[in-house]
């Protein structure tokens, strides 16, 4: 289920720092967490885990979506009254009503020690998938950095000793495919504890960028703490040939890695209104 959350301002020149996506995930786990303390540990301190103890966390959540703002060195200039977000969980439609009543009427303030926003949820909306009926593939937009990266193989760390482990790859490079659907069916084994089924061939799956080239944001996680992080993420729009259930299951628990944490949200490029 993909919920669309409107946030009113409550503040009369609300600030916020570029990098909220952290404070953002708190806040939705503090509101899992006030419903049910053990369904929230379990997302935060396990997740769903593979037979290979791989862990995912399915759910997903977009970047601010912001119709007026200006960016002012490392702070975000909100100049509208309403900004709002889009929030997956990878959860049995009959908890729709449930999950949406437990951000309803929520107020939280975001932001770091600089500035800090008080918001208000001013409304909890279900927005459906609007899968194609066909076998046409799904155009997909992502409305927060997607993250795909491996570790670096110990010759490209002796040619550049000073790289970090992580190579983050962006969609326009070959092996991102390959990342992509590894990712997707590991996820497929975490959300319903089997093996996908025999008949899925990955390479045979397609995943296309259309449109501009993609765009990079190197995202600063826990920002001025000592376990600061850097993630680079990539936000552009693509084609997506592939089963159903794992369209739907990359469409509500997250593409890529770190979607706890803010990256990866995706939406039906038929769905999206613009402003």
């Amino acid at each position: 289920m993909q919920f669309k959350i409107t946030l009113s301002c409550l503040d009369k020149a609300p600030v916020l720092p570029l990098n909220y996506q952290y404070e953002l995930s708190a806040w939705i786990y503090k509101v899992l967490a006030n419903a049910d303390a053990d369904f929230a540990a379990f997302l935060h301190q396990r997740g769903h885990q593979t037979p290979t103890r791989k862990s995912f966390k399915l759910f997903c959540f977009s970047q601010l979506d912001i119709p007026r703002r200006r960016v002012e060195g490392d702070r975000l200039l909100i100049e509208c009254r309403e900004v709002s977000l889009l929030v997956g969980f990878y959860l049995d439609h009959t908890a729709e009503e449930f999950v949406r009543g437990l951000f309803q009427e929520q107020r939280f303030k975001l932001g770091d020690r600089a500035s800090q926003v008080d918001f208000s949820v001013k409304t909890v909306e279900i927005q459906p998938l609007l899968l194609p009926n066909d076998s046409r593939p799904t155009a997909i937009r992502t409305r927060s950095p997607l993250v795909i990266s491996r570790k670096r193989t110990a010759a490209e760390l002796a040619d550049n000793p000073r790289e970090r482990q992580d190579k983050y790859v962006s969609p326009e490079e070959p092996e991102f495919k390959s990342l992509f659907f590894s990712n997707l069916m590991e996820k497929y084994r975490a959300a319903t504890g089997s093996e996908p089924p025999a008949w899925w061939d990955a390479s045979r799956f397609k995943v296309q960028r259309i449109g501009p080239p993609s765009k990079s944001q190197l995202i600063t996680i826990k920002s001025g703490k000592d376990a600061e992080t850097k993630v680079r993420g990539f936000r552009f729009d693509f084609e997506l040939d592939a089963p159903k259930e794992l369209v739907e299951l990359g469409l509500l628990a997250g593409f890529g890695r770190m979607n706890g944490e803010g990256f990866g949200c995706g939406e039906v490029m038929g769905t999206i209104r613009t402003s």
